[in-house]
């Protein structure tokens, strides 16, 4: 009896998920538009739907499809339709590919052999992190697998904001560090930001591209031995270090928004030994522009500044770095008369100082730094940028154009929570309210 060969039906698994469906799942899930189908190998093979139902499927994934994750400073992307931890994960392996390359043989000596005949390669130190998004514990876990298997010494901070991972960085003089964080974008996204030896974060142009790359061409382990991984608890050493701020302080009432948890549990308890007045503002996570006076947390502020009759609000965005100010009216302070109020604290404090400023706003600023006994110097108005200028020029402060300021702690800094700390201490030096001093300047 001839027996007719039977047809094996393909094996469907969705991207992010171990376990195999049935074509018809795969349908169902097709004209149902489920979410991972945007992104499935699959998601092509329609047959037996409706060409309606087809004719949206198409234009739902030509809206979805990016040509990369990748973006000027780092990684970004919906949770699971885009970026999944096995993703990430990968990205994290070519980042762990190019330490590897630049990581220098060492000599080591053991029982059996002298140290002559003997060299071994230690593999990088790299420091992983993640913000308080609900997405980013499953993908720092991807991520710390892979760095293991690629023989990286790993060290795990935990919950922190971009400010105190840098330190953490450069406190542990780590080979890098990979932040898990979707800083910047709405509550769905998550992503990568990498940072080198130093602190130093990582752009496009700037080794950004060259991960991207290796991301894309592939890469092979190092070694065959997997690394190891501890943890470090670096918002502790990173705190005690904000303390010397924060002292000679009158007291004002401030106002003060910020969608991240630790920089907002961080501010929290330092002004509970301040005489100052500390009034949260709610903010939530989500995509805003700190510039425009019309954004709904921007409005928000302003009148809970009015409201509460504070000497000013700040509202700090979820990177914990980018910020923007109110007066005691309610009023949108400019970053660039914030800018030349930060220096000038900083230049009383310390004369002859050089201070970095980004190229927009460099014109404007130069003579009244200079008329301040201060040295200025133009940098590019990117993180990458603003880090080399401080360090080239050994600056104590730099700001701009975009709500970013820098300081000079054990490392050249961006850190929001010293903005404020150097606001209020300005505010501190007279009984002016925040207004009288802007146009005094």
């Amino acid at each position: 009896m001839l027996e007719l060969p039977t047809l094996q039906e393909p094996t469907y698994v969705c991207p992010g998920e171990d376990y195999s469906i049935s074509r018809a799942v795969h349908l169902s899930r097709l004209a149902a538009f489920y979410p991972k189908c945007r992104e499935c190998a699959h998601r092509h093979d329609t047959s037996q739907l409706t060409p309606q139902t087809i004719e949206k499927i198409d234009a739902s994934v030509q809206r979805a499809e990016r040509a990369t994750l990748f973006t000027d400073q780092g990684v970004r992307g919906i949770y699971l339709n885009e970026l999944t931890a096995s993703k990430a994960g990968e990205m994290a392996g070519a980042f762990a590919s190019l330490l590897w390359e630049s990581t220098p043989l060492t000599l080591k000596e053991t029982d059996s052999a002298p140290v002559s005949q003997l060299q071994k390669r230690l593999g990088p130190q790299v420091v992983i992190g993640h913000d308080d998004r609900p997405s980013s514990p499953d993908l720092v876990t991807g991520v710390a697998k892979t760095l293991r298997r690629m023989g990286c010494q790993v060290i795990d901070i935990g919950l922190v904001s971009r400010p105190c991972f840098w330190f953490a960085v450069e406190h542990l003089q780590a080979s890098a560090g990979i932040h898990v964080t979707g800083s910047g974008c709405n509550p769905a996204w998550t992503g990568l930001d990498f940072v080198g030896a130093g602190a130093i974060p990582v752009e496009r142009d700037h080794l950004l591209a060259s991960i991207s790359e290796r991301y894309e061409a592939g890469y092979q382990r190092p070694l065959r031995q997997s690394a190891g991984q501890r943890t470090f608890h670096a918002q502790a050493v990173y705190e005690a270090g904000l303390w010397k701020h924060f002292h000679a302080l009158r007291p004002l009432k401030v106002c003060v928004g910020c969608p991240n948890r630790p920089v907002r549990d961080l501010i929290g308890r330092l002004f509970q030994k301040l005489a100052c007045k500390l009034i949260p503002v709610v903010t939530p996570v989500r995509s805003r522009s700190l510039r425009d006076p019309n954004d709904p947390d921007n409005v928000r502020m302003s009148q809970t500044v009015v409201q509460q009759g504070a000497h000013f609000g700040l509202l700090i965005d979820d990177d914990g770095q980018t910020c923007a100010a109110w007066d005691e009216r309610g009023e949108l302070v400019p970053a660039r008369r914030l800018t030349l109020l930060l220096a000038e604290t900083v230049l009383t404090e310390a004369r002859h100082s050089h201070i970095v400023v980004e190229e927009s706003a460099f014109k404007e600023l130069l003579r009244p730094v200079d008329r301040r006994d201060g040295f200025c110097a133009t940098a590019a108005p990117t993180l990458w940028g603003m880090a080399q200028a401080m360090r080239a020029s050994n600056a104590e402060f730099g700001g701009g154009d975009r709500g970013s300021y820098w300081f000079r702690e054990t490392f050249p800094t961006c850190d929001a929570v010293l903005t404020l700390a150097k606001l209020l201490q300005a505010l501190s030096r007279s009984d002016a309210e925040f207004s009288v001093v802007l146009a005094g300047l």
